[in-house]
C-alpha cells in the first residue's frame, strides 16, 4: 500500500508539472525511455564477490576480493556510472531531484529479484551529521525507501551510524579509500543481530564503504550482509 501511495503522489507531482529528464534535460519524464536505453548496464562477466567487471577472467573472484578480508555475501550494481546515469545521480545528489529516487530504484527490485538473496530488511549508507544536513537528505536512503515498499522488506534507516567524519572517497587511491572508512561506521546490535541485511549506497568504485559497512554490522552480530548500488565507477 505504502509503495502504491508514493508511486500515485509522484506520478501526480509529475502530471500537473512535468519533470525534466535527469539524462538528457528533455521534458516528460524523469529519466526518459532513451536515457534508459543508453544506460550501460552490467551485464558482463563480474567477480562473484564484489561484483566488479572483469570479462574473460579466469577466477571467479577478483584478485582484490582474495586478498582483502570481505565482511559482506554479495555486492551487485545495475549499470556502469557514465552517460545519463551519471548525470541523473548527480541530479538526485546535489539538485534534490527527490523524485528521481523512486524511479531509479526500479531497476534495483529487478537485480535484487534476480539475485534472490534471503533478506530481512534494508538499509543504506549513512551520511555523516556535517553532510547530511547541508544536504537535507541521503541520496541512497531515497533509493533505499522506494525499494523497500516495492519489495515488501522493513527499511531500518538507524541501524548505522556514521560515528566520525571521513572525507571524500574522489580521487583517493584504494589504501587510501580503504583507511578512510576503516571504523567509521557502528551498526545497532539490537536492530542487527540475527538479521541479513541488504545495504543500499548509490555509486561503489571499489567497495571499501559498503565493505565497512558490513563489517560494523558483523560486529553487531548480523548473520549476513549483501550490498546493492545503482552504478559502479570503474575509475579511481
Amino acid at each position: 500500500m505504502r509503495s502504491r501511495i508514493h508511486t500515485w503522489g509522484w506520478e501526480t507531482l509529475d502530471f500537473l508539472f512535468p519533470p525534466r529528464c535527469a539524462g538528457c534535460d528533455k521534458w516528460g519524464e524523469r529519466y526518459c525511455a532513451s536515457c534508459q536505453e543508453q544506460t550501460k548496464i552490467i551485464s558482463s562477466s563480474i567477480c562473484q564477490v564484489c561484483g566488479e567487471p572483469h570479462p574473460g577472467a579466469i577466477s571467479l573472484v577478483c584478485q582484490r576480493c582474495q586478498t582483502t578480508e570481505i565482511f559482506y555475501i554479495n555486492l551487485r550494481s545495475w549499470a556502469y556510472f557514465e552517460g545519463p546515469i551519471q548525470k541523473a545521480i548527480h541530479k538526485l545528489k546535489y539538485k534534490r531531484d527527490l523524485g528521481l529516487g523512486e524511479k531509479l530504484a526500479l531497476p534495483l527490485v529487478n537485480l535484487l529479484q534476480v539475485n534472490n538473496w534471503d533478506i530481512d530488511l534494508i538499509t543504506a549508507v549513512p551520511l555523516d551529521a556535517a553532510r547530511k544536513r547541508d544536504r537535507g537528505f541521503n541520496q541512497s536512503l531515497c533509493l533505499a525507501r522506494p525499494l523497500a515498499w516495492k519489495t515488501g522488506l522493513p527499511v531500518v534507516a538507524s541501524i548505522i551510524k556514521r560515528i566520525r567524519k571521513t572525507k571524500s572517497q574522489v580521487g583517493l587511491s584504494l589504501e587510501e579509500r580503504k583507511i578512510n572508512v576503516t571504523g567509521a561506521f557502528l551498526a545497532e546490535k539490537k536492530l542487527a543481530k540475527g538479521k541479513s541485511i541488504l545495504v543500499i549506497d548509490d555509486v561503489v568504485t571499489t567497495g571499501s564503504t559498503i565493505n565497512s559497512c558490513a563489517e560494523a554490522l558483523m560486529k553487531a552480530e548480523a548473520s549476513k550482509v549483501y550490498g546493492i548500488t545503482l552504478a559502479r565507477s570503474t575509475r579511481l
